[in-house]
């Protein structure tokens, strides 16, 4: 049995991609044969990865192949339908698939029989929208080999303002108005960069400002606890899954002066040495480890045994 994963163009840098790869790249290292349809037959630049690049002729009318698809085209869920191939969805943020059921009752309607969910958040969203239709948590995973502590910090605040553009700019400018001690500081936006640029900035930055919004799980804060940054922002909902108080400052979605008096404290607490740093440090080491390649390995081992064998 052929598992062929659907995926977005690989000249736009999204985590959700990376995952789609990871997962197929897993899949072969289990033994399993896995590979990723990518529509203009390209690979990844801004990231490494093994899978097996597959074309339009790989789509044929037999039944041994497994599609992956994405939650949010209901065109491609309605075109599959039709077929006899057997139909997952790998669900990496519930909200954008609500765009994916369009007119449908559910995924059910098109042929899907299982449901791959990238966090909690998604598995128990699930498990009330699409009910007759089976769900797993494949969690996400930060490699703390790649995403790890420069050996020297600078005073800098790294931010990925993608989701929240005009949120980005208001909050770095009210940050230097109300606290002008920190205006020597650097800001660095992690935009148009690859997988070892990014790890890069938030290696080098001492704090890193989320600016998540409507995620399923929002994987880049956890990325920059893995550098050692001082997280504070939003979670974006789905962060939800793993902020603390212990491991960043986090505040309620849209909440600008609380994100601002944050970041201050995510800056006051970086500069410091000490216990309180420690144990922050700590906190973050704890999240993270919950969230390993080994983990996203046994993850999908646990999902495909069922799916393919039903054990």
């Amino acid at each position: 049995m052929k598992i062929i994963f659907f995926c977005p163009s690989v000249t736009v840098i999204n985590g959700g991609i990376k995952h789609i790869f990871r997962m197929a790249e897993t899949l072969i290292a289990q033994g399993r044969d896995a590979a990723v349809f990518e529509q203009n037959g390209q690979r990844p630049a801004w990231f490494a990865s093994t899978a097996p690049i597959v074309g339009q002729s790989i789509f044929t009318p037999t039944a041994d192949h497994i599609y992956v698809l994405p939650e949010d085209q209901p065109h491609i869920l309605a075109d599959f339908a039709r077929l006899p191939q057997r139909k997952v969805v790998y669900s990496q943020n519930h909200f954008y698939g609500a765009l994916g059921v369009a007119h449908a009752a559910g995924f059910a309607d098109y042929g899907v029989s299982d449901i791959l969910c990238s966090s909690r958040t998604i598995y128990d969203h699930c498990r009330i929208r699409h009910p007759s239709v089976r769900a797993f948590i494949v969690p996400c995973a930060v490699d703390s080999g790649f995403f790890k502590p420069a050996a020297q910090k600078k005073n800098t605040v790294a931010f990925m303002p993608r989701k929240r553009l005009i949120e980005a700019a208001y909050l770095r400018d009210m940050f230097r108005f109300t606290y002008p001690q920190y205006r020597g500081w650097d800001w660095q936006e992690i935009a148009n960069v690859g997988e070892g640029g990014a790890a890069r900035m938030l290696g080098e930055a001492r704090v890193f400002l989320s600016l998540s919004r409507l995620e399923g799980f929002g994987l880049t804060p956890l990325e920059a606890m893995a550098a050692g940054c001082v997280v504070a922002g939003f979670t974006g909902i789905g962060g939800r899954e793993y902020a603390t108080p212990a491991n960043g400052f986090w505040v309620d979605e849209d909440d600008f002066p609380a994100c601002i008096a944050a970041l201050a404290q995510a800056v006051e607490l970086s500069a410091r040495s000490g216990n309180a740093l420690e144990s922050h440090r700590a906190a973050c080491r704890e999240t993270v480890a919950a969230y390993t390649p080994d983990s996203f390995a046994k993850g999908v081992k646990d999902a495909w045994d069922v799916i393919l064998n039903g054990v």
